[in-house]
């Protein structure tokens, strides 16, 4: 490890001056001079360097030894004090006689015991407001409850009139006002449970419970449209567009304009049906579109249309009022319905025009429908 050579401060002074005159140029009279003065000559400045003699890295070589000092103070030990005996104060020192161990408390004189602390008004103005804040919320619980006491005890909230809007069906709206509503709390009304308890009704699609304080609920009724008659050997039952079966024909509004579809399964009888039940909406839809296309495609206007669930998994049979039965197939063959249908009116032109007596026609393979004649 080498060692810095501590070397001399040296500073360095500029000055400019003019050069020192030769004997040649302060030679000669005055009067030469004098007549040399008009003609000034530019003036040529010498620089003067002088070295000084300390060395300017002394400075530095000092800094670094005061720092080195630094650092040896503080990687020495500190030394801890140590002290003499502990020894009690005097009665000089403190006033009071010292008793045997401990020294004795300082006592109060009498005028600083009697002399008040004055209290902060910071402190009282917190406490002053806490008060009041705790009986502001102590006065609008009180307000709280005895208003839902009253809410919920007083009759003038009790239901006293239920209004079923949306529909005609008189047994409908009876069954709905009889339901329980009456009575009741309108804050505690449970309108989930209700609107459940309407929407089984078999004729109703869709309903919905509002409250007209402060004693009236409003039923709104959206009704089942009946889309046709499903006719068993046990009933005949109003079904809508969704396969849902609504009422029995006598509870059924309009029943004289709906078109029937006959269900001879399980030997004639039918199935058993009942408001509520479900069947399949794809055979609805499918006996919906034979009655309104059939008229206009064959020109057949006149029918009856079964269905026979023993014939390949359920057929739809056409019977018309000449006698003669065409079978349409059901609502999951591959062939259009609008195909089929055009294929009866072609072969009951053509037995039209040769005066055939038509026996049944088969429409169920599709491209090759076939008929048969009556013997």
């Amino acid at each position: 490890m080498t060692e810095k050579k501590p070397l001399r401060e040296q500073r360095a002074n500029h000055s400019y001056g003019q050069p020192p005159a030769t004997k040649r140029q302060h030679g000669g009279n005055a009067e030469h001079i004098r007549r040399q003065e008009p003609a000034l000559e530019p003036v040529k400045l010498q620089r003067v360097v002088t070295t000084p003699e300390a060395d300017p890295s002394m400075a530095w070589n000092t800094f670094a030894q005061r720092q080195e000092q630094q650092r040896r103070s503080r990687s020495l030990p500190q030394k801890s004090y140590v002290g003499g005996p502990v020894a009690a104060r005097t009665y000089a020192q403190t006033g009071v006689r010292a008793s045997s161990g401990r020294m004795r408390a300082i006592q109060r004189s009498q005028q600083a015991e009697l002399s008040p602390i004055p209290t902060r008004s910071g402190r009282r103005e917190f406490r002053k407001g806490f008060l009041w804040r705790l009986l502001s919320l102590f006065a609008v619980a009180i307000v709280v409850v005895l208003a839902i006491n009253f809410a919920f005890t007083n009759n003038a909230f009790r239901i006293e009139q239920v209004n079923v809007v949306g529909t005609r069906n008189n047994v409908l709206v009876q069954n709905i006002q009889r339901m329980g509503m009456q009575g009741q709390n309108i804050f505690l009304v449970n309108v989930g449970g209700l609107t459940a308890h309407v929407n089984a009704y078999p004729v109703v699609a869709s309903s919905s419970i509002s409250k007209d304080w402060p004693n009236r609920l409003t039923v709104t009724v959206v009704e089942r449209v009946p889309a046709l008659l499903w006719q068993t050997a046990r009933g005949t039952y109003s079904v809508d567009n969704q396969g849902v079966v609504i009422a029995p024909i006598s509870e059924t509004a309009g029943a004289a304009r709906l078109m029937t579809v006959v269900d001879t399964r399980n030997g004639g009888k039918g199935q058993m049906l009942s408001p509520g039940m479900h069947l399949s909406q794809a055979e609805i839809d499918f006996a919906v579109d034979v009655f309104n296309h059939l008229p206009n495609v064959a020109g057949i206007a006149t029918f009856k249309l079964r269905y026979d669930a023993t014939l390949a998994g359920g057929t739809y049979v056409v019977e018309s009022s000449n006698g003669w039965l065409a079978y349409l197939g059901s609502a999951h063959d591959v062939n259009p319905l609008d195909n089929r249908l055009t294929e009866l009116q072609q072969i009951v032109s053509l037995a039209q025009q040769q005066q055939l007596a038509l026996a049944t026609i088969d429409l169920r393979y599709g491209l090759h429908p076939i008929y048969t004649l009556k013997s």
